[in-house]
C-alpha cells in the first residue's frame, strides 16, 4: 500500500447526501449537505462521528450556552478545530485515520466481507447485486467509520493478533456497542441542514455530567491520541467517556489496496454491563436487567414514537428513555426552529455460536417522524402527547383485533393461521403509515373528533385488511368471515 498520506476525509466528498457526496468541510460550511443519505448503518454512524467533532471542537456548557452557540456559530467553530487536526484525517499514511499499522501481522480479508449485503465465503450468491465490487477511497473510508461502532460480532476478526500484554482474543469478536445482541434502534433530531442536525443534537458538559453514565465526561476524540492497544490508559478512559461510545474503536483496522485487516479493538462494556449506552438508543434502566428498543422490520420505528417520547410524560427515573431526545428535546422551545424531524433506525440481527448474520425477515429499517416544537412541550398539560398515546393505542388493538380475526378464520378453516394472520396485520401498519402524520396532526388539535375522524379511516383500513384475506367465495367462506370479523365496540373511533 502507498504510505504517502492521501485522501483527506475534511477535503475529499466521502458522506453520502442527499446531492450525492460531501466532505467533513463541506458538511459544516453548507456546500449543499442538507440531508444525510446511504443505509441506516451508516447515517448512524455518521451522525455519531460529526457529534463527536462538534462535541470536541465545542462543546457546551449548559443548554443557555448551546443555544447562544447557535447552528452558524458550532459550524464555525467545527471547521476550525479540523483545520487545526487536517492532518489527523488521512485516510492513508503512516498515521492512518483511526487506524492501526500495527496490526500489519494480522489476516487479510476482503472488504465485501465486511458488507452485509455481498455474498463471500460460503454465503449462496442470490442477486448479481450481492457480487463483491472494488471500494474507492470514499467507500472504504465510510466502511472504516460503520464498522468502528456497527460491525457484527463473528469470526472476521484475527484472534491472534493482541497489541495489549495480557489480552487473551476469543474465536469470535464482540458485536459493536451500537449493536449489541440483535441491533438498537437509534433516534436523532434532524435539522434542515445536516450542520443544524449536529447542533440539536449537541450534549452540553452539564447533561452529560447530570447523568453520571460517563464517569470521564465528554472525553477526548481518539483521532486527537489513539490507544496503543486494546487495554491501555487510552483504551480504558474510552471505554468510560461519552466520546468512546461515539466512537468507540471496537475493531481496529488497517486499510490496504487490496483488502483489509482486522482485530477485535477495544471491549466496550454495554447494557448489560453496568448499564452503559450510546445516548441515541432507549432503555429502560431501571430495571435490573435493562430493557432495550431493538430494531424490528415487522414493526417500523414510527410506531415506537410513545416510548421515544415518554419522557414527555414521566419522572426521569421512570420507564424507557432515550437520553439524546430526553436532554435535547425540552430546549427546543427556545431554540429558532418550529418543527423537527425524529429519525430512527437501525438493523435487527441473529446470532449463533459467536457469529451474527441477516436472515429471514432481518434487515435494515428507518423512519422519519415530522413534529412542530409546540407538540414536545412536556409535563403533565401535554395535551398533545396525551392524545397521541391514546390514539396510538387503539391503532395497536386494530393491528391485533385484525391479526386475531385473520387468525381464528384460518384455524376454523384447518389451514395455518400464524403467516396468514401475521401478513394480514403487517399490510394494516403498512396501510396505517400512509395515513400516521394526519394522526400527528389530529392530536394537535382541541377535542377528539380530528383524531378520532383519523381513527375511523384506520378501522376501515382494517377491515379492509382483514376481507381481502379471507375469502368469501363459498357459503363456508361467507359464514367464517361474519363470525371472525373483527368487532370494533361501539362508537366510531375505533
Amino acid at each position: 500500500m502507498d504510505r504517502e498520506r492521501r485522501f483527506n476525509l475534511i477535503d475529499e466528498p466521502w458522506i453520502p447526501v442527499a446531492a450525492g457526496r460531501a466532505s467533513l468541510r463541506d458538511v459544516f460550511s453548507g456546500s449543499g449537505a442538507t440531508a444525510a443519505g446511504g443505509t441506516p448503518l451508516e447515517k448512524i454512524a455518521v451522525f455519531k462521528l460529526l457529534q463527536a467533532i462538534a462535541q470536541a471542537a465545542a462543546t457546551p456548557s449548559d443548554n443557555d450556552a448551546w443555544l447562544r452557540l447557535g447552528a452558524d456559530g458550532l459550524a464555525e467553530r467545527c471547521l476550525a478545530y479540523l483545520e487545526q487536526w487536517h492532518d489527523a484525517f488521512w485516510l492513508y499514511g503512516p498515521e492512518p485515520f483511526l487506524q492501526f499499522p500495527a496490526v500489519k501481522k494480522a489476516k487479510l480479508i476482503s472488504y465485501g466481507s465486511l458488507l452485509p449485503d455481498v455474498a463471500t465465503g460460503n454465503t449462496s450468491l442470490l442477486f448479481q447485486s450481492q457480487m463483491e465490487q472494488p471500494l474507492d477511497d470514499a467507500q472504504r473510508a465510510l466502511l472504516l467509520l460503520v464498522n468502528m461502532s456497527c460491525c457484527f460480532g463473528g469470526k472476521k476478526v484475527d484472534k491472534s493478533v493482541a497489541l495489549s500484554p495480557g489480552v487473551t482474543k476469543s474465536a469470535s469478536g464482540r458485536p459493536g456497542p451500537a449493536l449489541c445482541a440483535q441491533g438498537l434502534l437509534h433516534t436523532f433530531l434532524l435539522g434542515r441542514t445536516l450542520r443544524e442536525t449536529v447542533w440539536l443534537n449537541l450534549l452540553t458538559r452539564e447533561q452529560v455530567a447530570q447523568e453520571k453514565l460517563y464517569e470521564n465526561g465528554v472525553g477526548t476524540p481518539p483521532w486527537e491520541v489513539m490507544p496503543r492497544g486494546e487495554a491501555d490508559d487510552v483504551a480504558e478512559a474510552l471505554k468510560r467517556s461519552l466520546m468512546g461510545r461515539l466512537v468507540p474503536l471496537a475493531r481496529f483496522y488497517l486499510l490496504e489496496d487490496d483488502g483489509i485487516r482486522s482485530v477485535e479493538g477495544i471491549q466496550h462494556p454495554d447494557y448489560l454491563q453496568g448499564g452503559m449506552i450510546d445516548p441515541s438508543v432507549t432503555a429502560d434502566r431501571t430495571l435490573k436487567k435493562p430493557r432495550m428498543l431493538w430494531a424490528d422490520p415487522q414493526k417500523r420505528p414510527w410506531r415506537e414514537l410513545p416510548s421515544l417520547l415518554g419522557f414527555l410524560h414521566q419522572e426521569e427515573s421512570d420507564g424507557m428513555r432515550c437520553l439524546q431526545l430526553s436532554w435535547c428535546v425540552p430546549r427546543l422551545a427556545a431554540a429558532p426552529v418550529d418543527s423537527v424531524r425524529l429519525w430512527s433506525g437501525g438493523i435487527r440481527l441473529r446470532g449463533n455460536a459467536g457469529e451474527q448474520y441477516l436472515s429471514g425477515s432481518d434487515d435494515v429499517v428507518e423512519s422519519e417522524v415530522s413534529l412542530s416544537v409546540s407538540c414536545l412541550e412536556g409535563g403533565e398539560t401535554s395535551d398533545w402527547f396525551m392524545s397521541f398515546q391514546i390514539g396510538m393505542g387503539k391503532l395497536e388493538k386494530l393491528g391485533n383485533l385484525v391479526y386475531a380475526a385473520v387468525a381464528g378464520y384460518y384455524k376454523e378453516e384447518k389451514a395455518d393461521p400464524a403467516d396468514r394472520a401475521k401478513r394480514a396485520s403487517l399490510e394494516f401498519w403498512q396501510q396505517a403509515e400512509r395515513f400516521f402524520p394526519a394522526l400527528v396532526d389530529a392530536c394537535n388539535q382541541a377535542g377528539e373528533e380530528a383524531r378520532n375522524a383519523v381513527l375511523r379511516k384506520a378501522r376501515a383500513c382494517a377491515l379492509d385488511c382483514y376481507s381481502r384475506a379471507c375469502p368469501q367465495e363459498t357459503a363456508r367462506q361467507l359464514a367464517l368471515w361474519a363470525r371472525h370479523r373483527p368487532f370494533f365496540g361501539r362508537g366510531a373511533s375505533a
